[in-house]
């Protein structure tokens, strides 16, 4: 009855052991996985920003209006600013040196045919070299050109998407009715890549909802527009390759208070200087989320080590044995250290994969872009095995330090 007994009570620790093993294994594995999915949402987040800026083209400099109230546009006036105007560009073509190209865009408020009743377009009024500068391929026909805007011809370009909802007029020799004027289509643009933005630092446009006309057409396209207004929403500069932009900027501000008197009627963006500041941002951010997510595998740390001072006391007699037949110290030591590890490394492995499929299913369930890097894996499973090798240092000293004759006699 009492060998009985005895067993049960084997069986009943053996059992209790690995429980308390799988709960601290659970505890780094979901440490694992909060590491992982916090840098995936991290790098997610930092891809998109980085896509959207470089659809502003890292070679270019953007000068767009401001709006400013109507007291603020008549001290403007006063001082002999008339607002962004294509002029402000032939000043740079003149005056800045490594200039690779440059174009002019307008907004154009008007009224559209009745066949396009399911999306809103935005109408461009654009100069020459708008393509090149965009990066912009023709499926069909030809872009708008000097000729077109030297003559102010009723022609016009159309993004993809608005090609698509015209149907069969959304082809080129077909007219479309923007105000109150008809434009014959002479050409198509090719799909081109868009992200939305999710910040109001900066906006980009989708090209394939937009119509383009020429720069000087759009004064005629209703009645509201007859007045004449020289200026232009957007100045585009293009630089040459290997021409430093940042070295560049400070003298297009310089020639734009010049132009403008002083005037603060515009805003100057950089594409570039926009990469290079996201990127640090992101960088503190996947920072801070990776310390965050950190914490988690220290508290699985503290279960390895609860999990192995345990073991520690429940192993006295089995450690006094092994002194006793010639192990030292530093064998008993490494074995509760390796046992630790063990623990942890099967955690961390179990972690990546689950990690790897939350994040996947966060980027389906929330909508978010999750991308799950190697160096995310290498830091999460370095990690755990620091906290595993660390957790397991006392367990191990405490197990070596263990007199062994007193060991041996332990019930």
């Amino acid at each position: 009855m009492a060998l009985t007994e005895q067993i049960q009570q084997g069986f009943r620790s053996i059992l209790l052991h690995r429980l308390r093993t799988l709960l601290s294994t659970l505890g780094i594995l979901f440490g694992v996985v909060a590491v992982i999915a916090m840098l995936s949402i991290g790098e997610g987040a930092k891809q998109e920003t980085l896509s959207q800026i470089e659809q502003l083209g890292l070679r270019n400099i953007i000068i767009r209006q401001t709006a400013v109230s109507e007291e603020q546009r008549i001290k403007a006036i006063g001082k002999g600013s008339q607002g962004l105007r294509w002029e402000d560009a032939r000043a740079f073509q003149a005056l800045l040196p490594g200039l690779h190209s440059v174009a002019g865009v307008k907004m154009v408020k008007a009224s559209m045919g009745a066949t396009l009743k399911d999306i809103s377009p935005e109408i461009l009024a654009i100069t020459d070299g708008f393509d090149e500068i965009q990066g912009l391929e023709m499926s069909e026909g030809r872009f708008i050109s000097a000729y077109d805007i030297s003559n102010r011809l009723q022609v016009c370009v159309i993004g993809s998407e608005i090609a698509k909802s015209l149907g069969r007029d959304g082809h080129v020799g077909q007219r479309i009715r923007i105000g109150n004027a008809q434009f014959k289509v002479v050409g198509l643009l090719g799909f081109k890549t868009w992200k939305p933005g999710k910040t109001t630092a900066f906006t980009t446009r989708n090209l394939n909802l937009s119509i383009f006309i020429p720069l000087g057409v759009e004064q005629g396209l209703s009645r509201m527009a007859m007045k004449k207004d020289s200026t232009i929403s957007e100045i585009i500069l293009q630089m040459d390759q290997g021409v430093p932009i940042k070295k560049t900027i400070p003298l297009v501000k310089q020639l734009m208070e010049t132009m403008h008197k002083g005037v603060d009627d515009y805003q100057v963006i950089v594409p570039q200087e926009l990469l290079d500041q996201a990127d640090r941002t992101q960088t503190i951010f996947n920072l801070v989320l990776g310390s965050v997510a950190a914490i988690s595998l220290l508290v699985g740390g503290i279960g390895i080590m609860n999990i192995m001072l345990a073991s520690v006391s429940e192993r006295v007699r089995e450690i006094g044995i092994r002194r006793a037949v010639g192990a030292n110290r530093m064998h008993i030591a490494r074995q509760f250290l390796m046992e630790g590890l063990l623990i942890t490394l099967i955690g961390a492995i179990g972690g990546v994969f689950v990690g790897i499929l939350f994040s996947l299913l966060i980027s389906l369930l929330a909508g978010w872009h999750t991308i799950v890097t190697l160096w995310s894996v290498v830091l999460s499973l370095g990690m755990a095995c620091g906290v595993g090798l660390f957790s397991g240092l006392y367990p191990a000293w405490k197990a070596a330090s263990l007199n062994p004759i007193t060991a041996l006699r332990h019930e």
